[in-house]
């Protein structure tokens, strides 16, 4: 049969269209390098702030290294891991926080999108037993074989249940600042 009758002729066209999405690799799934990577909260008070860092937190993440996309980014954290510096208040956060009953803190994306780096992040954040969707912007930056992933988010105490901690009877503000670098090993290096 001649080239010219087959379908491959009509198919060509189609084949060719699709080509990168069929020829693809698939997305690298990638862990945060412990240590290198963080989860930070900073809370306010009229008369100071706290902050609270977490570097023991499994952060893990679809990358698709030739068009250079997020697919799916997750990450859990113990609520007992975040240090502030002073063992006494991070003992009240452990009361405040339920932490014996709620002893995680998670997140798992619903959807990502942007381009050159500058993503949006929309997914669900589980943090004192309550599953809320966020949204956050975050950035993502390729340098020296690793994999640079920032964001930043604020969330509500209240909209989780939390009350709210009071020192000198002054509430803390509601809003719970929420900052993180996860580090990963780029794929191939």
């Amino acid at each position: 049969m001649p080239l010219e009758n087959s379908g491959f002729l009509r198919l060509f066209p189609v084949l060719i269209l699709f080509a990168p999405t069929l020829f693809a690799g698939a997305p690298e799934h990638l862990t945060a390098v412990k240590g290198d990577s963080y989860l930070k909260y900073l809370l306010i008070h009229p008369l100071h702030h706290v902050e609270g860092v977490s570097k023991d937190l499994m952060c893990t993440m679809d990358y698709d290294d030739a068009t250079r996309t997020v697919r799916s980014a997750s990450f859990e954290a113990e609520v007992s891991s975040f240090d502030s510096g002073n063992s006494s208040r991070d003992s009240h956060a452990m009361e405040v926080l339920d932490a014996l009953t709620f002893p995680v803190v998670s997140f798992t994306r619903s959807a990502i999108s942007g381009s050159g780096g500058n993503l949006q992040v929309q997914g669900n954040l589980t943090f004192h037993g309550q599953t809320r969707p966020i949204a956050f912007p975050a950035t993502v930056t390729a340098n020296g074989g690793k994999l640079d992933v920032e964001g930043k988010a604020d969330v509500s105490l209240t909209a989780y249940g939390i009350e709210r901690p009071s020192l000198l009877l002054v509430p803390v503000e509601d809003t719970l600042h929420i900052s993180f670098d996860m580090v990963f090993m780029q794929p191939g290096h």
